[in-house]
């Protein structure tokens, strides 16, 4: 059974366990949005605790311009026909505090942090997706939808309300246990429709590559549309996502959609961009084309749109450009399908994956036995399911690491797009002479501060004492674990008990796996991150968290010389290590 595939998978992240009852949302969203270190991105989304105003996960991501806000339910008994209505209805609770205006009251200072965060992406105008998710390990059911759909629609009341001049496609998904089935299986076969149909199209021509061959063609709406009432969300196999919806609102693109098919169907063609889609096999002959299989690769948007028309409405009969793929090679379909669907745009990391410096740093890596790290290029989707163990480091994150220790905070955890994207940033985040020995050397910091949040997580609320609550919250603030970064580097010579000349020069003298070198960071950061709550505060809470590069500054000239003051009573914690460092 398809679903009985998904949970061998999902027994199979290991990596996860550490996330409770949150492994399947994390593992949703991983698998969703093709998320090369979920771990870093969980330490700061996951906003659950016994106040977390309804809200699991909070997930902003700037550069793609897209907000997650999710709820999830773990069932115990899988005899049970539906997920607890009442946990989607309570996204309503979250939908108020998280997308009002006014700064909320009573909530903790973590999601003060995640409110700041999101409104601040909104007044940038940087959001273009809003997605509200219930994710469960139960069969979906209409009671549930009806609560996911008020929900969507109050984020867009609200959004509406407070940003008029917004342009944001808004949807509700409730991932239960057959939706993230097909979402699996997506990953793994992109075409799940694997009928034959005869089409009556205009005419026809082909083109060819090296490993693939098209044909281009115009297809009838009213063909397009039974194909979606027929199918569904299978038709979507290689674009995880699926149709977002249509709101009757001028900024929305499906809407438009729609309204052309309805009042202006013959101008559809030239409006619209198209349907990219791959099958098993084409033939054309005399205004018939024969195509076997069908997995809408580009065009989701276009194709649930015409669907979601009432027959009545569509009006004359009209054409979509298409263009259907056959190819059989593995690889060149997971390129076809990544660098096509809409949901799964190129990244900046892409366009540096052939520099130069890139290459000999997946070389050197390779050498250390260090494995994930691509220089930037995305694997398929099976790297995502298939995690390869604990020493691995991928490139995103490797560059978060490298930007905050290096000074950038702001940039590692904001833009961390920019890095790649922008030649100034880039050239002082990877100058020629950094090393993976370097590269690993900032990155296990990055994990060791993010080992310790764990650690403080996993001891029992009562069972805290003061400092480690504090410390625990103060790591719950959104940006803590890349400021905690920038801080730790701005103390090493401190730390070291010598000048650095220059800070790319600092590796560890042996060749340690990832998670030896985190373990080697471990008494230092516990150390180290004392000072965090009272001194590293403020530059999370101020206005433009993190970017106040003014606020920041001064926090960590303040942390520095509290370091300074206290090294010889952390002697004991700062000499072992400083003895595993080479300058």
């Amino acid at each position: 059974m398809v679903t009985d595939s998904l949970e061998v998978a999902l027994r199979q992240r290991l990596d996860l366990d550490r996330y409770g009852s949150n492994k399947r949302l994390l593992f949703s969203l991983q698998l969703t949005f093709d998320i090369a270190d979920i771990d870093t991105v969980a330490a700061t989304a996951l906003t659950d605790s016994s106040n977390d105003k309804a809200c699991d996960l909070l997930y902003i991501d700037r550069d793609a311009g897209r907000v997650v806000l999710a709820q999830g339910y773990e069932a115990t008994k899988l005899t049970q026909l539906q997920a607890p209505a009442g946990k989607a209805a309570s996204l309503h609770q979250a939908v108020n505090w998280l997308f009002s205006k006014d700064q909320p009251a009573g909530v903790p200072e973590t999601l003060l942090s995640a409110w700041r965060e999101l409104h601040e992406a909104l007044s940038d105008g940087v959001v273009g997706d809003i997605e509200i998710w219930y994710v469960h390990n139960l069969p979906e059911s209409r009671q549930v939808e009806e609560e996911l759909r008020a929900a969507r629609d109050a984020v867009h009341d609200r959004v509406q309300h407070g940003y008029p001049e917004s342009n944001i496609s808004i949807s509700a998904s409730e991932l239960g246990r057959a939706t993230l089935s097909r979402r699996y299986e997506s990953s793994r076969t992109p075409i799940l429709v694997a009928d034959t149909f005869q089409i009556p199209v205009p005419g026809a021509f082909t083109e060819h590559g090296d490993r693939w061959t098209a044909l281009c063609t115009s297809v009838p709406t009213s063909w397009l549309r039974e194909r979606y009432a027929l199918h569904g969300a299978d038709l979507f196999s290689p674009n995880v996502r699926g149709y977002l919806g249509s709101t009757r609102s001028q900024s929305n693109i499906n809407n438009g959609i729609q309204e052309t098919v309805r009042n202006e169907p013959r101008n559809l063609w030239a409006y619209n961009n198209g349907i990219t889609a791959l099958v098993h096999n084409f033939n054309f002959n005399d205004g018939t084309l024969e195509i076997t299989g069908l997995a809408i690769v580009n065009g989701a948007q276009t194709t649930g749109a015409i669907g979601s028309v009432n027959s009545g409405e569509l009006g004359e009969e009209s054409h979509v450009l298409t263009r259907f793929i056959r190819c059989d090679d593995p690889e060149t379909v997971r390129n076809i399908v990544r660098y096509n669907n809409r949901q799964n745009p190129t990244q900046a990391s892409d366009f540096r994956s052939n520099d130069g410096i890139q290459r000999r740093l997946v070389s050197d890596f390779q050498g250390l036995g260090v494995v994930g790290y691509n220089g930037g290029r995305r694997g398929g989707a099976e790297d995502v399911i298939r995690r390869p163990g604990e020493n691995q480091l991928s490139a995103s994150v490797a560059a978060q690491a490298l930007a905050a220790f290096h000074g950038r905070s702001d940039i590692a955890y904001h833009e961390k797009g920019k890095i790649w994207e922008q030649d100034a940033i880039y050239t002082k985040v990877f100058p020629e002479r950094v090393t993976a020995q370097h590269i690993v050397f900032v990155a296990s910091l990055l994990r060791a501060v993010d080992e310790q949040k764990t650690k403080l997580g996993r001891i029992d609320v009562n069972e805290r004492t003061k400092d480690q609550a504090e410390l625990l919250e103060w790591l719950s603030l959104r940006g803590s674990i890349m400021l905690a970064v920038e801080a730790i580097g701005t103390a090493c010579e401190t730390l070291l008990g010598s000048a650095v000349s220059d800070p790319y020069s600092l590796r560890f003298k042996k060749n340690l796996s990832m998670p030896k070198a985190a373990q080697e960071w471990g008494p230092v950061v516990e150390s180290l991150l004392a000072f965090a709550p009272d001194q590293l505060r403020e530059p999370l809470v101020a206005p433009s968290a993190l970017r106040n590069r003014e606020v920041v500054t001064k926090s960590l000239n303040t942390f520095r010389s509290l370091v300074v003051s206290a090294r010889k009573y952390n002697s004991a914690a700062y000499a072992p290590f400083a003895d595993q460092v080479s300058r």
